[in-house]
């Protein structure tokens, strides 16, 4: 097995590395800028790349980077998504390749289907994806390894089409959809335990193509941004990829507020924070209720909203609060998930089996988690010394410490530590973009269109007009236990 160093999410690293890349990055675009200046009026013509015409030209190629998270044992020189963006350039382009090159960028290797790491997620602005005679996708890959291909229509829910490997590798997507469906977003992935200690692991990838149609290259496009302000915009100055919620369920959890046991206020309030959590989010779940005692509810994984509820709702207060053993369990929970993690704590008290929860906090940065601990204590009161614990957990991995003293506050506390997420609906109603608040938003055809938020209840914002070639913004903001959002151009 090769020892690597885990996969980071675009944008990880220490700070050099961040600098370097975010060069590497500014660079990609400045060039793509002026290419796309210099070459306008040729871009929409057919254009040959690796034996495939494409009729609309480097218009039928992907135009953004969404996601990117590299798997194990990608070199700097290979970690950079930009350039799987445009028409292909690796070798010449035209001429293919059979190994590494650094206008590709790399997926990782990865051993099995439990590593969530190794994929990256591309957008087509001037193309869309649709069904055509023959293969519809073209993945160029530059090293001869098999990638895994998933499209979607709103960046939110997608379908698998299969594998494919080449320079190009297609792909047909008939078989997988409906007819008239159009796409305009690829999620490719590594297939596990494929590789052969290159220094590109994984697919390698140059250039995402699509036949598309012709319209749309021409169709005029306009932005949408949705940003918190004020106190939600604590929840998007770090975004995390997976979140371990773990909940306290020792026996003073049974006791009442307003008439209702606390664990159930924290069941119901639980219950809403997954429903307003980004489908595509990472989720798992633990308690603690006894010392040496801490059940994993769900291990975390792909959102499971109906098989996480059903578990919540079978726990059960008893025994002691070993919050120190439940962190230090957290350490496995994560040792195969890669990028920002955050653990959202929720205790009614301090801990009471003797360990260090601080210590244990400390130990999660120095295992290398890229981490924060976002701590809530619940119906705390006066209680200074667990008030001063507990914001010593947090303070210690760079997250909040929050107080909360019923189900109103709860909500608001826990509101604060996960970004919303929200759905684009054209004139017909269909989606065409999900995205988080936060978050760089889409491009979109210039026209009318409803944005639904979801909080609870869910904010509906009706005909929100998106012109040509401006950007509409959207704010949002808490105060006073509602939700104010404000349209502007």
């Amino acid at each position: 097995m090769m020892e690597c160093n885990p996969g980071i999410p675009w944008g990880g690293g220490d700070g050099m590395q961040l600098r370097a890349r975010a060069d590497r990055v500014w660079i990609g675009l400045i060039l793509l800028a002026l290419v796309s200046l210099i070459g306008f009026s040729l871009a929409g013509e057919p254009a040959t790349y690796g034996g495939i015409t494409f009729p609309h030209g480097d218009f039928a190629f992907a135009d953004r980077v969404l996601g990117y998270l590299a798997a194990s044992c990608v070199r700097d020189a290979y970690d950079n998504p930009i350039e799987a963006l445009g028409p292909p350039d690796a070798c010449g382009g035209c001429n293919g390749c059979h190994g590494c090159s650094t206008d590709a960028v790399a997926l990782g290797f990865r051993l099995s289907e439990l590593d969530l790491r190794g994929y990256l997620i591309v957008e087509f602005v001037d193309n869309v994806l649709s069904d055509v005679p023959g293969d519809d996708l073209f993945v160029y890959i530059t090293n001869d390894k098999p990638c895994r291909v998933e499209i979607s229509s709103d960046g939110g829910k997608f379908i698998s089409v299969g594998e494919t490997v080449g320079y190009p590798g297609g792909i047909d997507i008939a078989p997988y959809i409906g007819s008239g469906e159009e796409f305009r977003y690829v999620r490719l992935s590594d297939v596990p335990a494929d590789e052969d200690h290159s220094e590109c692991p994984g697919p390698s990838i140059d250039a995402v193509g699509a036949m598309g149609r012709a319209e749309v290259a021409r169709e005029a496009l306009g932005g949408l941004e949705l940003q918190p302000v004020g106190e939600l915009s604590t929840a998007v100055d770090w975004t995390p990829a997976s979140i371990l919620i773990i909940l306290d369920a020792s026996s003073s959890m049974s006791e009442r507020i307003d008439g209702e046991m606390k664990i159930d206020i924290a069941k119901d309030v639980i219950y809403d924070l997954l429903a307003n959590v980004p489908d595509n989010m990472i989720v798992g779940m633990r308690t603690f209720s006894g010392c040496g005692n801490s059940p994993v509810i769900a291990p975390i994984g792909p959102l499971d909203r109906a098989g996480l509820r059903e578990e919540i709702a079978k726990i059960v207060p008893r025994s002691r609060t070993p919050i120190a053993y439940a962190l230090e369990q957290a350490k496995d929970d994560f040792s195969r998930i890669a990028g920002k993690k955050l653990i959202l704590l929720v205790t009614d008290g301090e801990e009471t089996c003797g360990g260090d929860p601080v210590e244990a906090a400390e130990g999660l940065i120095a295992a290398g988690y890229d981490l924060r601990i976002q701590v809530v204590g619940f119906d705390i009161g006066q209680d200074s010394s667990t008030r001063d614990q507990l914001m010593k957990i947090a303070e210690v991995t760079g997250g909040l410490y929050l107080d909360a003293s019923n189900k109103e506050e709860l909500r608001r506390a826990l509101s604060l530590s996960v970004p919303f997420s929200y759905t684009v609906y054209d004139q017909e109603g269909n989606a065409v973009y999900v995205g988080r608040l936060g978050d760089e938003g889409p491009k979109l055809p210039a026209g009318t269109y409803r944005v639904v938020i979801d909080t609870d209840p869910p904010i509906v914002l009706e005909n929100v007009l998106i012109s040509e070639e401006e950007t509409t913004k959207i704010t949002v903001e808490r105060a006073d236990g509602s939700y104010r959002v404000q349209v502007g151009g």
